[in-house]
């Protein structure tokens, strides 16, 4: 009983730290973005430090459970590719390759199940938030997956998503939600009530 009410716990905190890092490292690239919309923007605040910031969360997740932290991030990381698939990046890769390879790096190493699980809940997160996004994006010439599937269409997609991701790991499935939602609930008292001591 106390084991699993543990291992819960361990990987709630796990997902709140790694997302958290990803909040993060998306504020550091999408900054200039943010700043021509008016979107409030950790980068602004932390500077050159967000990176760091970042890699220390994405430590510290790993650190209390290595095969949700990290399985989450990878999947992120192949999900963020996908408005690049066809462009060549930096490895001399194009993006679809590099999706691919750091898929196949997770199967390797966390097991087919856990990496289905990590991107078809990775897929959920990033439906919904281009939801939420909707207005945002548009007013800065973004077009989402909301704009290019339709709201109804992404709303559909991130409910099978999750299904998916329940049907590979029904235990994850919660604690899963719940960090996430723990991370977005504070972004958005961050950002509707200010709460905290700087403005940005």
């Amino acid at each position: 009983m106390w084991q699993e009410m543990f291992e819960l716990f361990a990987v709630t905190l796990a997902v709140a730290l790694c997302s958290a890092a990803v909040k993060l490292l998306d504020d550091f690239l999408d900054q200039d973005i943010d700043l021509s919309t008016g979107r409030k923007n950790w980068a602004e605040f932390l500077g050159r430090g967000t990176m760091v910031y970042a890699s220390l969360l994405l430590s510290f997740a790993a650190s209390i459970h290595t095969s949700a932290a990290i399985s989450l991030f990878l999947a992120c990381y192949a999900v963020g590719m996908f408005s690049s698939l066809t462009k060549r990046l930096p490895s001399s890769l194009r993006g679809w390759q590099e999706s691919l390879f750091v898929l196949l790096a997770g199967m390797y190493f966390f097991g087919w199940k856990q990496m289905l699980f990590s991107l078809s809940f990775v897929v959920a997160v990033q439906l919904i938030d281009d939801i939420i996004d909707y207005r945002s994006d548009a007013s800065s010439g973004q077009r989402n997956w909301a704009h290019r599937l339709g709201i109804l269409e992404c709303a559909l997609g991130a409910l099978l998503a999750i299904l998916l991701a329940w049907s590979a790991n029904e235990r994850m499935i919660a604690p899963a939600v719940i960090g996430t939602g723990l991370v977005y609930a504070a972004a958005f008292v961050r950002q509707e009530v200010r709460l905290w001591p700087w403005n940005f």
